[in-house]
């Protein structure tokens, strides 16, 4: 059985010309968060320099965690802020949604080229009975 997802965001690298490339899909289920990598994007990028993330470092394989996985947690640009109503209402968000949250800011840091974006197309991604992004479209 599969579903519809809307709680999908694509992890965007950039190499030094700035080119990009979809190396990765976070997803979010009912009850755990999902993240695999594109493996035609992670092929072209690595022509490029990408390498897998140190916490993601097989190309070929789904991770799942039941809260954000903390390489991403860190890059929502609520660290620290004791006001989160002031984050929520300058990214033009109604209530607390992490991944939404990572979308919206782009979860860029200073130290790397990744970034988080909204999928071109939402209606074609679809998930699996346990809430993995599926392989079929």
């Amino acid at each position: 059985m599969t579903s519809k997802v809307k709680n999908v965001i694509w992890m965007i690298w950039k190499n030094e010309q700035e080119e990009t490339f979809k190396v990765g899909e976070l997803s979010k289920g009912t009850e755990k968060y999902y993240f695999k990598y594109d493996i035609e994007g992670v092929k072209k990028a690595e022509a490029y320099g990408f390498s897998p993330l140190p916490c993601f470092p097989i190309v070929n394989s789904k991770y799942f965690s039941e809260e954000l996985f903390r390489s991403f947690v860190k890059r929502l640009p609520c660290q620290g802020e004791k006001d989160m109503t002031s984050v929520l209402k300058e990214y033009n968000i109604d209530e607390y949604d992490d991944l939404e949250l990572l979308e919206k800011s782009g979860g860029k840091m200073s130290t790397d080229r990744f970034e988080f974006v909204s999928p071109l197309d939402e209606e074609s991604i679809v998930l699996d009975k346990e809430g993995i992004i599926s392989d079929e479209k």
